[in-house]
């Protein structure tokens, strides 16, 4: 049961479910009201049962389901599964909820709805250690669906290994939200909680000075897209000392009692000589998740030399340096025995990848446009095509690229005189992070270049949107899309990428950074020399014009390495984590697989 036409975007509603002894209620939270309804049953009450009941409320109200709570039902995480990937509501379940009956239900209700915001998006729970707490959305065994069996039994042997030897590991980066870090480490502790593995996720207080610091003067810097005229200065450096000296401070207990710390990028990397103080048994990873211009930091004369010279310090107190698999975003002073590739990853049942019906994808489109409203830009017509790139708002993604290559196939497309109703739209959009100042001035800079003669025109076709935190609106904005771009200049590896491929969607893309580790060029999409905008917009043309062409470059594109998604990632550090605090890593620049296949016996 599904409605597929909700009256209102902004009708939601959150449900408690309390099972008992020949009874069920159900309470609907519809605005601030709760309402509770009692169902009587002969037999025993199955679960098809209370699916059936939860989702009719959805067409009573002419509104969506949010989220649904609930307690006393029988195989409750095959239940919170199902509610998840069939029916998109985020399942909570909850075991020891005081009263009855009717309270019960209304309790529930009223707990489930505390989870998200007045803008219905789920908050981000941290404890008062400032460890991420993310919630259940499926069992075990839908990962288990997803692999080989030599890949699952790879990860329950070495959870179980994890567990025998009571291996505590830790987490660390600058936010919960926003990016690409953010979103590994969600999928990465649901699984991990799910494998009763001993593993934590935390994140730093943040700064905002400090976060200016870190992305225009380490992440630009690094990544060869900051102007010449910047550099990391001494007062620069005196005010990321001090934020790295109070979060070790905080955080002193956690390094006291954990066996493997990840440093995720260099915002957390000032806290490594305090770990190494506090427990100097602790191993430390340093992950770096950046296209680095390694070519560059060895010049004394380049900005990157005093940057990567003051990071290093630090960073090279670690026992592994874990790197995309692109060795010139390597630094040559990187030790080759502590060096281990290692790619990026996503979640396929995450609210970015998992499918959607026809009905929950008009329901985030509908959002999607109701955002466009308050932008005061048209509505994204579904029926008509579209191209789209999804990245953060950054100076790196190439967006005035993407623009002047719809300009140009635009004209194309004139040329050979397809009508209106057939011509493509295009659709930049992606989400913000708190540790990433320059979105708002990137945006605004797009939306100025749209406003320029040259642009003007295509502006009614042209969506542009920081979107809020809703991976649901990202995943079926992709779903509908035509063909994806990512016009990165500097990309680490680009998970979106992925995700697109992953939905059959030809992507067309810059040959930059960790990128071509993706796309096998002419067979899932096209990879093209940065800055050639009139190439993009011929394969583009291209993609649009010719049916047969596109349709094999679409079912060609479904084929996505399993080393980009959880359950391999997964593994990959569970086993990192055991050999670095047992008889340590040779890395020798390997890919991971290579050093897993050596041990492979001894696992």
């Amino acid at each position: 049961m599904e409605n597929k036409n909700f009256n209102s975007i902004n009708k939601v509603l959150y449900a408690g479910i309390a099972v008992e002894d020949k009874c069920f209620f159900i309470a609907i939270k519809h605005g601030k009201r709760i309402k509770v309804h009692k169902t009587k049953t002969v037999g025993k009450i199955s679960n098809n049962e209370l699916s059936i009941r939860l989702l009719s409320f959805m067409d009573k109200y002419g509104a969506k389901i949010i989220a649904a709570g609930f307690t006393g039902i029988e195989k409750a995480e095959s239940f919170g599964s199902k509610l998840w990937l069939k029916h998109d509501i985020v399942p909570y379940i909850y075991k020891k909820i005081k009263g009855a009956g009717m309270r019960k239900a209304r309790l529930i209700c009223q707990k489930t709805a505390d989870n998200f915001d007045k803008h219905h998006l789920v908050k981000i729970e941290l404890d008062r250690k400032r460890r991420v707490q993310p919630a259940f959305l499926v069992k075990l065994k839908e990962y288990q669906k997803l692999v080989t069996k030599k890949e699952f039994d790879l990860l329950i042997g070495l959870a179980e290994r994890c567990k025998k030897r009571n291996l505590k590991i830790a987490f660390f980066n600058s936010t919960a939200v926003g990016g690409g870090v953010a979103l590994m480490r969600h999928a990465l502790i649901r699984i991990y909680q799910l494998l009763g593995v001993d593993v934590s996720w935390y994140v730093l207080w943040p700064e905002k000075h400090v976060f200016n610091i870190t992305k225009k003067e380490f992440h630009n810097i690094l990544q060869g897209i900051s102007p010449p005229d910047v550099f990391f200065t001494d007062e620069h450096k005196r005010l990321f000392k001090k934020w790295s000296e109070f979060n070790a401070s905080f955080f002193e207990d956690v390094f006291k009692n954990t066996d493997v710390i990840i440093i995720d990028d260099p915002q957390p990397s000032g806290m490594i000589p305090y770990i190494k103080k506090t427990n100097p048994k602790a191993k430390i990873i340093y992950r770096s998740h950046i296209q680095i211009r390694a070519d560059l930091i060895d010049k004394k004369e380049h900005q990157q030399y005093a940057t990567w010279s003051f990071l290093w310090k630090n960073i090279r107190l670690c026992d592994l340096f874990v790197s995309h698999p692109i060795l010139k975003f390597i630094p040559k002073v990187v030790p080759i025995r502590k060096t281990v590739l290692m790619p990026a990853t996503t979640d396929p049942l995450d609210g970015l990848n998992k499918d959607l019906s026809r009905g929950q994808r008009s329901y985030y489109l509908g959002q999607f446009n109701s955002i466009l409203d308050k932008l005061r830009q048209r509505h994204l017509n579904t029926r008509r095509p579209y191209i789209i790139q999804i990245a953060r708002f950054d100076p790196s993604k190439g967006i005035s690229h993407v623009i002047e290559s719809y300009r140009k196939l635009r004209e194309k497309l004139k040329k050979k005189g397809l009508k209106l109703g057939k011509t493509p739209q295009l659709v930049i959009a992606g989400h913000g992070a708190i540790d990433d100042p320059e979105g708002v001035p990137v945006y605004s800079s797009t939306m100025q270049m749209l406003h320029m003669d040259t642009y003007s025109h295509l502006m009614r076709d042209v969506a542009v949107a920081r979107l809020p935190h809703s991976d649901q609106i990202l995943n079926a904005l992709l779903s509908g899309s035509k063909v994806a771009l990512q016009l990165s200049l500097r990309e680490g590896f680009e998970v979106k990428i992925t995700e697109a491929l992953a939905k059959g969607k030809p992507v067309i893309a810059y040959r930059s950074g960790g990128i071509p580790l993706q796309i096998r060029n002419g067979f899932s999409g096209y990879l093209v020399k940065p800055g050639d905008t009139d190439r993009v917009a011929n394969l583009l043309y291209k993609l649009l014009t010719n049916n047969k062409r596109y349709d094999v470059m679409s079912k060609n594109a479904t084929h996505v390495n399993h080393d980009y998604f959880t359950v391999n990632n997964a593994y990959k550090w569970l086993f990192l984590a055991l050999e670095i605090s047992g008889t340590g890593v040779v890395g020798n620049r390997c890919n991971i697989n290579e050093i897993i296949k050596k041990k492979i016996g001894k696992i």
